[in-house]
């Protein structure tokens, strides 16, 4: 394996002069940040204010701290207290009051960068381009920031005219600030080519993330604050047509595929049980072309099923939302789901409970990877022992699991519960029912 030095070599080949590398050390331990610090870098990326002051402690004085990740407003005065070199993601008016009214209080002046939002995902967060143009000449009345560019990114596919698309139109928008930061380890070489000139690379540089380190051993779920709930079998009842439409589309492109393998793949990506079927039966994995068309496939024989209509909720789960709601208690929705009009109704449905919504849409590792629950978790703002995860699938235990997530299963499907008893899931309960009793013990 190269090593991180080696990795940066490799990275900083492609790289022009002019253009600042950060390196995104979120979630990596401080040896590999130290490689990376003795081979040159000094700009690194985190994005958790405990992590930062964590390393900060541990790593040379010199480093330029980079604040990447969702900031909420009250973890704004712990954060400027570590005095970052750059803040990238301020996506709100209210945001950047916050972060000008605690700079002042601090004496400081904070740089910052305006997160535009041009991607084709809804819950991606950040400025509209038509609000960054009417933002623009009143930001530089705020005496206690400096706002130096802007910071966006693209739709998450794999199709480089639309990810040229959305970094082209941030630029349009720079005017005369001096830095656009774009780009990651997938698609920096296309921000650089639309006018990027800090990129911000992590899996390229450090390799994958190293989740396990935050996994809590014999965890508990000491105070509830969060709670993260999977949409397919714990929201609504879709999952029965879910696999019909799997079984089908896969069956009109001559793979073989039953009920229960689909409940057993619940919670990965669309292109991710598609690859992972193909792979079994060719021994190769499947042009792009095919996982798109095999995925459109199963989605109309998904509205076919279900007549376009949304799928029932699950029973019991509507009291569920409301018990927490009224305990103060936040509820978001971790999907792997691409279907657009179950995501887009889910405030209607459930009056409007959710607090946020990560989607397919919004990762690049889907489920069982546990990159969906860490989004949420960092979005949320709580500690992990604040947090827990309600699921009904094996994969998606797994990854609560491998986030350090406290996880509740309900069994609302076909499998038996020794399936989600092996992925160490720390409850198993038969329906929502018990589900909400075990809430109204705790809270």
């Amino acid at each position: 394996m190269a090593t991180v030095a080696e990795q940066i070599r490799n990275v900083r080949a492609h790289i022009p002069a002019g253009v600042t590398l950060v390196c995104v050390s979120k979630f990596q331990p401080i040896e590999a940040i130290r490689e990376a610090y003795e081979a040159g870098e000094r700009h690194f990326g985190e994005s958790r204010v405990q992590e930062l002051k964590q390393k900060t402690a541990q790593l040379p004085a010199d480093i330029h701290w980079h604040f990447i990740g969702h900031l909420q407003t009250n973890k704004v005065r712990d954060l400027l207290k570590l005095r970052p070199y750059l803040i990238h993601s301020v996506d709100s008016e209210h945001l950047l009051q916050a972060i000008n009214d605690e700079a002042a209080k601090q004496g400081i002046i904070q740089n910052i960068l305006l997160e535009v939002h041009v991607a084709k995902e809804e819950t991606k967060s950040g400025f509209t381009p038509e609000e960054i143009s009417r933002l623009q000449p009143s930001i530089f009345h705020l005496s206690n920031i400096r706002v130096r560019g802007l910071m966006a990114m693209a739709t998450n596919t794999e199709d480089e005219t639309e990810i040229r698309r959305c970094f082209q139109q941030a630029h349009s928008l720079l005017g005369n600030l001096p830095i656009f930061s774009a780009g990651m380890s997938d698609d920096y070489p296309i921000a650089i080519a639309c006018g990027a000139n800090m990129v911000r690379i992590g899996s390229s540089i450090f390799g994958e993330r190293d989740y396990q380190q935050s996994k809590i051993k014999n965890q508990k779920c000491q105070k509830i604050r969060a709670v993260f709930f999977d949409q397919d079998g714990i929201l609504f009842n879709s999952m029965p047509y879910h696999a019909q439409a799997w079984v089908a589309a896969m069956g009109d492109h001559g793979l073989p595929y039953t009920a229960l393998e689909c409940y057993r793949n619940e919670g990965r990506t669309g292109s991710g049980v598609i690859q992972e079927l193909y792979q079994r039966m060719h021994g190769e994995e499947a042009p792009q072309e095919l996982l798109q068309t095999i995925y459109a496939t199963k989605s109309q024989h998904f509205i076919r099923l279900t007549g376009g209509q949304l799928p029932e909720t699950i029973p019991g789960v509507h009291e569920v939302l409301r018990f927490l709601h009224t305990h103060g208690v936040q509820c978001w929705v971790v999907t792997g789901s691409g279907q657009r009009n179950l995501i887009n109704s889910l405030n209607n449905t459930f009056d409007g409970v959710f607090q946020g919504i990560i989607s397919s849409f919004d990762v690049t590792h889907g489920k069982p990877d546990p990159e969906p629950y860490l989004k949420a978790w960092e979005r949320s703002g709580f500690k992990k022992e604040e947090c827990m995860v309600v699921e009904n699938a094996p994969l998606g235990v797994r990854a609560a699991k491998n986030a350090g997530l406290f996880c509740a299963a309900v069994n609302t499907g076909i499998l038996p519960d020794s399936d989600l008893k092996a992925e160490h899931a720390d409850l198993v309960l038969p329906h929502m029912q018990a589900l909400l009793e075990w809430f109204q013990q705790q809270l």
